[in-house]
């Protein structure tokens, strides 16, 4: 080789290592990398996760994945599920506890090259528990003991720890005196079986909260000896609670003892809730099935400073001006009554408050009065001149300027409610969509055991100019007929002015009450929205009436057609053998497409108390599957649900906030 030669060939090699370094250096390999994930969450758990994807030139960001090993258990959601690099995602743990010994891994992928990923540590999942502070409770059922009868327990817990700390309630029904009692300090470590049993907060295999509380008073219940994980009965109350996915300081609860049997709620107190509600006016309902009594209405606080009145024991005094009530007592209808000069307490140290209230249509009234907020209170009648079994909340109104009016209730409302009619028990749901013009268009759906209804979901209608609005944000909406019945409904609603609608009929055939929601999101409602963790809690009666039943527990959706889940389930059987309860039965079930109403038709498996093996019925195949409508509240998919088969009487909700 000539020299010239090999100069030139140095000169190629030299241009192309320098060529090949180049390239190196403007195309290095992509790399991912992932921000730190717990090695432990919570059932409903959510975290926030982060990862970065480094020398992607098409910026394809991250897709989130994962799996459980061993495979075959939810491993949870991600909400995006594909974000930007450096982008965050939700990750919403599953909403169950997985089997022993199962773990989650999460792993973060490159868009655009699926070979480079990074996966977390493997997480485990652990039960969910509150966080410190105080909680509302509100339950109403029926209890056993000494008579059955129906009855109403709202109260306040103070959680530190995990542990219950201590607590107040007050608890009447159709026979005992009211009963306001405290609420004894647990411990740490307790349990059904701990000796001497204290006030206690656990978890239960399938993830929900059983709440024991030891009140004050031993008259409450009857000394019943413990059975399984039932405690014995003497002054103590068990509950079982799901917390919702989205609000892990509220949860749906069940009374689940020998004693009694009821749903309800507990909810997070306010912190600011130190004083006496008011002044300003609140949307108020009241009832309970056992007494087809219901009574509605708005409550105007004048004034605070209850001195000035010459009333030492009010906290803030009630004029009657701008206060008004509705009610309905097994068909006879007291409509626009009002409210003479009454008072509201000054707050104990758990801010429970006492409303006295006067009319000169009724005998005094007093409810104790539990505020979950300046704005939300869990109501429960206690010893008055009225002697009725009621309870119920108030909301704080947002009242507009010069009052409501007409356009303050141009709204579609979803709508569930209890009661009575000639049958005995009656449960309904409605969407009520009230127009410009005064009409009411929409749907219902009710069971009462009789059949009559034909259609389901029913459409319902009133006409133009019906519909009437006080400036007091009192509706009423006369004459709702439905599409198959002969028979009208006159409904009043009570508005708060910030999405709520109180509830209840004046019908000389029916009494009914409850809460109703103006429905947001409509035009995104679709079966999609049925998706992810629920809380769910219902309430119904068997069909040979022989008592009520309660379940409440976690349930998953797919947001396509069906969910799966499990229930506590108490049944206050009145026939032999007595009382059931059984934790974690498996729950199941599935819904239609929905169409622009936002009603979904389906079933549900795991509740029906009269036909399954769960609750002692020997001769039943398994658990039979009820037919039920969801009438959707929200894009979120929370909804009211009602069964429209003849099997059972069954009512409740699916939340996630």
């Amino acid at each position: 080789m000539t020299l010239r030669k090999s100069i030139l060939l140095l000169t190629a090699l030299a241009t192309i290592a320098a060529l090949a370094g180049c390239n190196n250096g403007s195309n290095p390999p992509i790399t991912l990398t992932l921000n730190t994930v717990p090695t432990s969450l919570p059932v409903n758990g959510v975290v926030t996760l982060v990862a970065s994807v480094n020398n992607d030139k098409a910026n394809g960001g991250v897709v989130w994945s994962c799996t459980t090993t061993p495979a075959g258990s939810p491993c949870g959601t991600f909400n995006p599920a594909t974000t930007s690099s450096g982008g965050s995602t939700t990750y919403t743990a599953p909403a169950i506890l997985l089997p022993a010994g199962t773990t989650i891994t999460i792993t973060a992928t490159s868009a655009t090259n699926s070979a480079i990923s990074q996966s977390s540590l493997p997480i485990t999942l652990g039960p969910a528990t509150l966080a410190n502070g105080n909680y509302v409770f509100s339950v109403t059922g029926y209890d056993y003991f000494p008579d059955a009868s129906n009855y109403t327990v709202s109260g306040v817990i103070s959680v530190a720890g995990g542990v219950i700390t201590g607590g107040e309630q007050d608890f009447i029904d159709g026979t005992n005196q009211p009963l306001q009692d405290n609420i004894g300090a647990g411990a740490s470590g307790c349990s059904a079986t701990t000796a001497p049993l204290v006030s206690c907060l656990t978890i239960g295999a399938d993830g929900n909260m059983q709440i024991i509380l030891v009140t004050g008073d031993p008259g409450l219940g009857v000394n019943i000896p413990a059975s399984g994980s039932v405690p014995a009965v003497n002054g103590v109350e068990t509950f079982s609670g799901s917390v919702l996915p989205l609000n892990p300081g509220k949860a749906s609860i069940a009374e689940i003892d020998a004693s009694a049997t009821g749903s309800g709620g507990l909810e997070l107190q306010s912190a600011t809730v130190t004083a006496a509600p008011g002044p300003g006016s609140f949307a108020f309902v009241l009832s309970n099935a056992g007494d087809a009594l219901a009574i509605g209405g708005i409550i105007n606080i004048d004034d605070l400073s209850a001195a000035s009145e010459g009333v030492p024991l009010c906290g803030g005094t009630i004029s009657g001006a701008g206060s008004i009530w509705d009610g309905n007592a097994g068909g006879d209808i007291f409509q626009g009554g009002t409210f003479s000069a009454s008072c509201v307490s000054s707050p104990d140290g758990w801010g429970r408050v006492t409303f006295t209230m006067n009319s000169p249509n009724f005998s005094q009234l007093i409810l104790a009065a539990y505020p979950i907020s300046n704005s939300k209170i869990q109501l429960v009648e206690t010893g008055d001149s009225f002697q009725g079994v009621l309870g119920g909340i108030a909301y704080g109104q947002t009242v507009p300027t010069g009052g409501f009016t007409a356009a303050s209730a141009q709204n579609t409302y979803v709508i569930g409610m209890q009661g009575e009619d000639g049958n005995f028990l009656l449960q309904s749901a409605e969407q009520l969509t009230i127009a410009a013009d005064g009409s009411v268009t929409g749907f219902l759906d009710f069971n009462d055991f009789s059949g009559d209804q034909t259609q389901s979901p029913d459409p319902v209608s009133a006409p133009a100019a019906s519909v009437v609005v006080d400036a007091t944000g009192r509706v009423t909406i006369p004459g709702v007929a439905a599409a198959d019945e002969a028979a009208t409904y006159n409904i009043q609603l009570y508005l708060d002015g910030n999405g709520h609608a109180l509830a209840l009929t004046l019908d000389s055939g029916d009494s009914q009450a409850g809460i109703g929601f103006q429905q947001s999101g409509a035009s995104s409602i679709a079966a999609s929205s049925f998706s992810g963790a629920y809380g769910m809690g219902v309430t119904g009666w068997d069909f040979d009436e022989d008592g009520e039943f309660d379940s409440v527990g976690p349930v998953v959706a797919d947001g396509s057609s069906t969910f799966a889940g499990f229930g506590d389930v108490n049944w206050l059987d009145y026939s032999d053998p007595g009382p059931i309860a059984v934790w974690g039965n498996p729950v199941s079930g599935g819904f239609g497409t929905s169409g622009a109403t936002g009603i979904f038709t389906g079933t549900i498996t795991g509740i029906d108390i009269f036909n399954c093996t769960a609750f002692g019925v020997t001769d039943a195949p398994g658990c039979s599957q009820d037919v039920f409508n969801y009438y959707l509240v929200d894009q979120y998919g929370d909804n009211i649900a009602i069964e429209t088969d003849l099997n059972q009487l069954t009512f409740g909700y699916f939340l996630e906030q």
